[in-house]
């Protein structure tokens, strides 16, 4: 007889013992009610002949098991829960546990956006990727981005969601309704002049023209000259307007 057969059988025999103990106590507590009310309606003698037998049988169940705890522990009969083996980390699986919380993150997080707690608070809305992020598709061509933000508290808990659309910046968003209004406003126009382009490609010359910071504006244009030709033509139109105010005066 092995050990672990000997452990079955006391777990076994300790288990009837409870059993027998606690039947037995709820029976004769039950019994004795129902003839001790013998002048009672038979409705009213079967109540609480029921009710005793059950606060006699749940009694007895405790203190027997406390009382044959001792002994289940020296026979090494206590009882445990059923353990199962789990499966051991891999690289795949934790990599796919990582997408998994990325995506559950993201939708937690997004509960600031929209405090009805609607699609984008669903993980099943969004894929997450092992580096953390997550992506939300909203249309072909829209889509939200979720990237994770460190905090020196909580680590990578915290978001910041940004709309991404085909040939288009990334736009940051607070709300939903800042998603909305951003989905809904028609593209912008990027069709320029060609001389236009040619004038605004450097933004730098685009901020010393309009602040007149000649260091800034690079070599003139045959557009820049132009532009100084007729203004020097029109500051001389402008003197020779008041020397004939003058010599009427």
């Amino acid at each position: 007889m092995t050990d672990t057969l000997r452990t079955r059988l006391a777990r076994t025999a300790l288990d009837t013992a409870d059993s027998i103990a606690t039947v037995t106590a709820g029976a004769a507590a039950g019994l004795t009610t129902y003839r001790t009310l013998a002048t009672r309606p038979t409705e009213l003698r079967i109540t609480l002949a029921l009710a005793a037998g059950t606060l006699a049988a749940i009694l007895t169940d405790h203190h027997a098991y406390k009382a044959l705890t001792p002994l289940r522990r020296r026979l090494g009969a206590e009882h445990h829960g059923v353990r199962t083996a789990a499966a051991a980390p891999t690289r795949e699986q934790l990599a796919a546990d990582a997408c998994a919380d990325a995506a559950h993150r993201a939708a937690s997080g997004a509960a600031r956006l929209d405090y009805s707690h609607g699609a984008l608070t669903k993980a099943e809305n969004w894929e997450g990727q092992p580096d953390g992020t997550a992506t939300c598709e909203i249309t072909p061509t829209a889509r939200l981005l979720a990237v994770p933000r460190p905090t020196g508290r909580d680590g990578y808990n915290s978001r910041t969601y940004l709309l991404l659309q085909d040939d288009q910046r990334p736009v940051p968003v607070n709300s939903l309704g800042e998603l909305t209004v951003l989905l809904e406003a028609p593209a912008a126009d990027t069709a320029q002049p060609a001389d236009r382009e040619e004038r605004d490609g450097d933004p730098w010359r685009a901020i010393g023209r309009d602040l007149a910071i000649a260091e800034l504006r690079g070599p003139a244009t045959d557009d820049d000259q132009a532009d100084q030709a007729d203004q020097a033509d029109e500051e001389d139109v402008d003197q020779e307007v008041q020397a004939h105010a003058a010599g009427l005066l």
